[in-house]
């Protein structure tokens, strides 16, 4: 056609077959074959780059250029990096699209949902959701039956608390470095049913991994009846020894429950190795799944020591092929928010769950032993390797914890989490990179008066 030419082109009138795009784009998902994208705005690679392919399995992860095509899958102005994961995590486009895509389906198609079970979904809470429970599940080694999905970290907590045979009396054994999210279901339950919680001291900065042990062992009693602890810490970011703690309450018959919001996605997670009873965690943040999503794992064998505490349809449904199903009767959800953490799965799976932690981990380091060389920085986060991870808290002398924040920002446009007082917690991810901390460094020098 001409540049003159403005007649319309031909129109086909053959009735073409179509899919559900939800369907549709799923399955090219589990192929494989669903492209992940540039983010409008960023500057294009030349077309022979193995960027541009769209296949990061062509570059290998001490290539500058995987990481380059994995920050570009962040819709974060390339002037701008995220330090905050720790509170949220930023969705990848996929994930956005996979939301947005299901929503605008659904508000299309809404008049032709006819309750048939091999229609789509529109709306969660009502069906058992089987194949991303058993997806969910293969990323912390349990089976589907042993996973519920729910809208974070707190709700399954609740479900924990409120769902154990406890009286008055027996004990509970928390630690003081607890989320509100994490402490609060068992003190509620506890003031009205006058069962006993102990927060234990962990010191900061915490050495070594067998003094959290001691701790643990030296504060359990007869009258124990649960262990109730962070996998990583939410202020200071330790990672704890959870294998050993589990370890202690399976010897006695203790129910442990591990809070892994701030773990699963930023290490790798395997519930059997860790030994525990339960374990909750919060997709939205390092797994990079939108928010309103939770994850909670019961042990098969634990599941009928839990009651349902949110009652629908199925609440009393103990079957063994039914699983957790029960803990997931909380009425209508958003269906959309379940294709995010289906998305969410499939990212991080492809770029490689043992990618993510080395990278991780390896830009965290980095920032430790940079800030360990300024003088009048105080890091309050372990240095012990076993029990460093991903987030570092530190303060600059004669700086608060806000200036520091807000300094960062203005001088380079990166977003750290004031921690009130006078620390910031840093939370490194694989957007991020060794230029971005190479940044830090030299504005807590500036400030340090180095």
């Amino acid at each position: 056609m001409s540049d003159a030419d403005t007649s319309p082109p031909p129109q086909d009138t053959r009735k073409p077959v179509t899919m559900p795009r939800r369907s549709f784009v799923r399955g090219l998902t589990a192929l494989g074959l669903w492209p992940l994208t540039q983010a409008p705005g960023l500057a294009s690679n030349p077309p022979d780059s193995p960027v541009a392919s769209g296949a990061p399995t062509a570059l290998g992860e001490d290539d500058p250029a995987f990481w380059s095509w994995v920050r570009q899958q962040f819709s974060i102005p390339l002037d701008e990096a995220y330090f905050n994961t720790g509170t949220l995590g930023a969705c990848p486009r996929p994930v956005l699209d996979a939301v947005l895509e299901s929503m605008r389906e659904m508000e299309k198609n809404i008049a032709h949902y006819d309750y048939r079970p091999e229609h789509p979904e529109y709306i969660a809470g009502y069906r058992a959701q089987e194949e991303l429970r058993k997806k969910a599940g293969g990323i912390l080694n349990a089976s589907a039956g042993e996973i519920a999905l729910l809208q974070n970290a707190t709700m399954g907590i609740n479900f924990i608390a409120n769902g154990l045979e406890l009286m008055p009396g027996e004990e509970v054994l928390l630690t003081d470095q607890e989320h509100p999210g994490a402490l609060g279901p068992w003190e509620l339950r506890a003031k009205r049913q006058g069962f006993a919680v102990k927060k234990l001291v962990i010191p900061v900065p915490t050495p070594d991994p067998q003094t959290v042990v001691n701790v643990f062992a030296d504060a359990i009693s007869p009258r124990t009846k649960v262990i109730a602890v962070p996998h990583v810490t939410s202020r200071y970011g330790i990672v704890m020894p959870v294998r050993e703690i589990c370890e202690l309450g399976r010897a006695r018959s203790v129910f442990t429950l591990v809070d892994g919001a701030q773990a699963v996605g930023q290490m790798r997670v395997d519930v059997k190795k860790i030994g525990c009873d339960a374990y909750a965690s919060s997709p939205h943040k390092w797994l990079l799944a939108p928010p309103g999503n939770g994850l909670l794992y019961v042990r098969q064998d634990r599941q009928s020591h839990i009651w349902a505490t949110l009652a629908s349809a199925h609440w009393n449904d103990y079957a063994p092929e039914s699983g957790l199903f029960r803990l997931m009767q909380f009425g209508t959800a958003n269906e959309a928010l379940l294709d995010g953490l289906n998305a969410a799965l499939d990212f991080y799976v492809r770029i490689g769950p043992e990618k993510i932690e080395r990278r991780t981990l390896a830009l965290a380091a980095s920032l430790r032993s940079g800030l360990q060389e300024i003088k009048g920085v105080t890091i309050s986060s372990p240095l012990h390797p076993a029990l460093a991870g991903a987030m570092v808290t530190y303060g600059v002398a004669g700086v608060t914890g806000l200036q520091l924040q807000d300094e960062l920002w203005n001088r380079k446009k990166y977003r750290v989490r004031s921690q009130g007082g006078p620390t910031v917690r840093q939370s490194v991810h694989l957007y991020n990179s060794p230029a971005e901390i190479a940044g830090t460094l030299e504005v807590v020098r500036s400030l340090a008066g180095r």
